[in-house]
């Protein structure tokens, strides 16, 4: 069977509430290259993989789902088999704007779809299309940024939202929210840069206090049960979680430390982590789930490479994304933590295995399919991969659930 790429990249509002998803294909070849791509194939294998291999609700729940279209479904509607509510089309960058595709968007309109255009840059041959778009999608790495009013005031006169991809930067964020955009995509969102000098809130502070305990190497069960039964409401939702149908038992269980015992420490650990760092305000739920995938996909990516300690690296990825949780440099957030040295090594600079198995993962994850072999993962084929980084997905999206 043929393996299958699928990305979900979120797209959020103004007020860091998950909007969507932009669906993602990459076949998963070795230096793999955007410009060779067929995207009428592209195209066909995410309509299929979402809308009948896995099932929208899978992917994306409730959500609105981002597909990217090519010349020829634009011009043969009948091409596109889902129903409209929960799709967005989004014409790409190269889709050349004549007649045949000005008439099908019109019919798709009708049809009750919404249309986006991709990596917007304003050209005239725009005008024809622009009276029905939904959303325009502007590149910001693709218009200098003092050009960036002037191209938005252009597009107001249109009855469109705007969406700001590829923002990569806090000061970017903080810009086009001024200039009054309406949604955003880009790595900032999971991977924030923060501001030099950013101080960590002081309830984030007892909340790494807690994180550095709970993932002490030196700190056993006894530690783990006194940390758990201090406090009701994680003593509440541990016992919810091992009972549940994430935790694999199949037995009730109903002490702290017969739950500790029966999952092990590990996996306790990883599951009070997680379980913290969700309860952290104000963070959209879409970052956790990043953190989640990753972490999971780490851990699948060990174990299926046989490497030592797979539920360490689990710690590892989960950790990536702390920065982002706690608004401060990572560097600064992993200093109180007492960390083994090849953790924090693998988390700042990529370093060891456990490094090059995040950088692995982080790249996966952005859609660079091809970068196996430079981390270490040439034994590893596309369709282990594929797989290994599905069953993150699912597992990622049950455990938020759970939560």
């Amino acid at each position: 069977m043929p393996a299958f790429f699928i990305g979900r990249q979120p797209i959020f509002d103004r007020d860091l509430n998950l909007h969507a998803y932009e669906l993602l294909f990459r076949d998963g070849k070795q230096n793999f290259n955007l410009d060779d791509l067929d995207q009428d194939t592209a195209t066909s294998q995410v309509i299929t993989t979402a809308f009948t291999d896995i099932g929208l609700e899978k992917l994306i729940g409730d959500k609105l789902a981002f597909v990217n279209v090519t010349h020829k479904f634009l011009t043969n509607p009948d091409l596109l088999p889902m129903q409209p509510e929960q799709v967005v089309l989004e014409v790409l960058e190269n889709v050349i704007i004549d007649e045949d595709v000005v008439e099908g968007v019109k019919e798709l309109k009708k049809r009750g779809f919404k249309i986006a255009l991709d990596d917007f840059i304003y050209s005239e041959a725009y005008e024809a299309i622009l009276p029905y778009v939904n959303m325009v999608k502007l590149d910001i790495t693709q218009i200098a940024q003092d050009e960036w009013g002037s191209q938005i005031e252009q597009l107001r006169k249109y009855d469109c939202e705007l969406l700001a991809e590829k923002v990569e930067t806090a000061e970017e964020y903080e810009l086009l929210k001024k200039l009054d955009i309406d949604f955003f995509q880009g790595f900032f969102f999971a991977r924030p840069k923060v501001v030099s000098g950013t101080r960590i809130a002081s309830n984030k502070l007892a909340l790494l206090q807690v994180l550095a305990k709970v993932n002490d190497p030196t700190a056993g069960i006894d530690d783990l049960q006194e940390l758990l039964s201090r406090e009701v409401g994680l003593s509440v939702k541990a016992l919810n979680f091992v009972n549940s149908a994430a935790s694999g038992l199949n037995r009730k269980v109903d002490s702290i430390r017969e739950a500790i015992i029966y999952l092990g420490r590990n996996k306790i650990k990883n599951w009070v982590t997680l379980s913290i760092m969700a309860s952290v305000d104000g963070k959209p739920e879409a970052l956790m789930t990043t953190g989640l995938v990753r972490a999971k996909f780490c851990e699948l990516l060990a174990a299926k490479a046989e490497l030592e300690g797979p539920d360490s690296y689990f710690t590892v990825g989960l950790f990536s994304v702390l920065d982002s949780l706690m608004d401060a440099e990572l560097a600064d957030v992993l200093e109180p933590m007492a960390i083994p040295d090849e953790m924090r090594d693998a988390l700042l600079n990529h370093q060891g295995v456990k490094g090059r198995t995040l950088a692995y993962a982080i790249e996966f994850e952005q859609g660079n399919f091809g970068y196996g072999d430079e981390h270490g993962f040439s034994g590893l084929n596309a369709d282990v991969v594929s797989d290994l980084y599905f069953e993150a997905m699912l597992w990622a999206d049950d455990s938020t659930q759970e939560l």
